[in-house]
């Protein structure tokens, strides 16, 4: 239960700290857990910073299925950044998370990030995942974090996956010239 309050907090700090290194970013996190009887928890944030429109959502639910979900996107002068995670545990069977996180440069470049995380065999699972993308001059990075932990009898598969195109040769620098009136 410690364990799963530290990896918790320490997801927070990366998302916040993550928050203000660029402009137009959207972060998403979520985790659930069950205990095989009774009552679960769940948990989920979603973020969206930038100069232009934005919109984040979550939604959690607990009881015989916890579920936790969140999404942001938003659109300014550097792009379009998308996230959203999910976690769902159940009172039987495994726990699942999962998140997808995608920006769109306006100067070309794009970036994608996924993740999914398994807990299975015990009654006792906790899953979680998170992520975000963003835009800054010349790249659009894509991160994605994802983690479980089950009892004894249990194990957890996870897997993540990053891939970015930087913008192509030539194109504009992002925000050089253009304003919000531009973009409509």
């Amino acid at each position: 239960m410690k364990r799963d309050r530290y990896m918790m907090v320490s997801m927070a700090v990366v998302m916040g700290s993550a928050s203000s290194l660029w402009a137009g970013q959207a972060t998403t996190s979520a985790t659930a857990g069950s205990r095989g009887w009774g009552t679960g928890w769940a948990a989920a944030t979603a973020d969206y910073r930038g100069s232009g429109p934005g919109y984040a959502n979550t939604q959690t639910r607990s009881g015989q299925l916890n579920l936790a979900q969140g999404v942001a996107l938003g659109l300014d002068r550097d792009g379009l950044s998308f996230s959203t995670s999910y976690a769902l545990a159940p009172r039987l069977g495994p726990a699942v998370a999962g998140t997808f996180n995608l920006n769109i440069g306006l100067d070309g470049a794009v970036a994608t990030s996924v993740g999914r995380t398994v807990a299975s065999g015990d009654p006792n699972r906790v899953v979680s995942a998170g992520g975000g993308a963003g835009a800054r001059y010349g790249s659009a990075p894509a991160w994605a974090t994802v983690s479980g932990s089950t009892g004894p009898r249990g194990e957890v598969r996870s897997f993540t996956n990053s891939q970015s195109r930087p913008a192509p040769l030539g194109a504009a620098p992002r925000g050089y010239g253009r304003t919000w009136r531009d973009l409509r």
